[in-house]
């Protein structure tokens, strides 16, 4: 026998075989396969140790490397000679075709606002990453209030816990109008063996919690939060012309990219509060992963839009972004 329900569509629908339902001899023989299974799963966990100590190896290294790119970013260091040599398409099509060449000059002539000339480093690059990324990695998080609030950030770092317990971003934000922190942390934790209660689902390390940090928002800047108008209550009559009506006001949550840093919590147990809690937090793994292996490692594909390739969708959305420029 085995466990299949009838799919009308005549879609595919795996088959489980009722080991019960198997000669008992064949029983211990599936019993034998659990074990040996078992046995991958423990070398896999081995393998992955090793593959961590690896990614603390390399992480120094890119470590370096990402400290040099802040450089650059920031304006600290201004590349030249060999380091700003990097052949592009529009540079062979400007040699090829003299009217690529016009239409480069005119382009010159209306820069993106962003990026003027004379300001040092690439200003607003990480929003920039980041907004690019929103839909891809991002899971949709950032709201567009959000976004001068990450005008401020200067960079975006990742930091490994040496006994492989798991993560921590840590986003580096200038000294801004909306906060007083100047870094902002979210650490992950990791499971790196197999999970107790399904051991054989085994499939390398898993995050099973995270923790974010308190973010020291200054009066009215608070974007995770807005006030929305509850009643209006008139005001009283009286001899000299009375008292003026008053709204009355509450406070209620926002959608924004800073709820990130404010996860729901996990218990001891692995256990959360409820199901909304459960997928908040499958999005936030999801998002933490892809910053961590996605974002921060190629950040300047993100900036440019290579990361798409010839994405016509992210093409049609930078004509709608210029449309809306122009309307306004």
């Amino acid at each position: 026998m085995s466990e299949c329900s009838e799919d009308h569509d005549g879609d595919f629908q795996p088959c489980g075989i009722i080991v019960k339902s198997l000669p008992a001899v064949m029983q211990g023989r599936v019993k034998a396969l659990k074990n040996l299974q078992m046995d991958t799963v423990k070398a896999e966990a081995e393998y992955y140790k090793e593959v961590h100590a690896l990614d603390i190896k390399y992480q120094i290294k890119y470590d370096e490397i990402s400290k040099r790119k802040a450089q650059v970013i920031k304006g600290v260091h201004e590349p030249s000679g060999a380091e700003i040599e990097w052949p592009s398409e529009d540079e062979e099509e400007e040699e090829d075709d003299p009217e690529v060449t016009l239409a480069k000059k005119v382009e010159e002539l209306t820069l993106h606002p962003d990026f003027p000339a004379d300001a040092p480093g690439l200003p607003k690059f990480w929003l920039h990453v980041l907004k690019n990324a929103n839909e891809e990695a991002l899971m949709g998080l950032i709201e567009p209030h959000d976004e001068e609030v990450l005008a401020h950030l200067a960079d975006l770092t990742v930091s490994l816990a040496p006994d492989n317990s798991g993560f921590t971003l840590h986003f580096h934000f200038q000294e801004n109008p909306f906060f007083a922190n100047q870094v902002l942390t979210k650490q992950y934790t990791l499971r790196h063996g197999p999970n107790p209660d399904s051991p054989l689902e085994y499939d390398g390390p898993e995050i099973t919690a995270c923790s974010g940090c308190k973010i020291d928002w200054k009066d009215g800047r608070d974007v995770t939060t807005r006030m929305i108008k509850v009643k209006t209550v008139m005001g009283k009559k009286g001899k000299a012309g009375g008292s003026p009506a008053k709204k009355i006001e509450k406070e209620i949550k926002a959608d924004s990219f800073f709820t990130f840093f404010c996860p729901p919590v996990v218990k001891e147990d692995g256990e959360v509060e409820n199901e909304d809690d459960q997928a908040i937090l499958a999005v936030d793994f999801d998002v933490g992963f892809a910053i961590k292996e996605k974002v921060i490692p190629r950040a300047v594909l993100y900036f440019t839009g290579d990361i798409f390739g010839d994405d016509d969708d992210f093409e049609d959305c930078e004509d709608e972004d210029e449309e809306e420029e122009d309307e306004d």
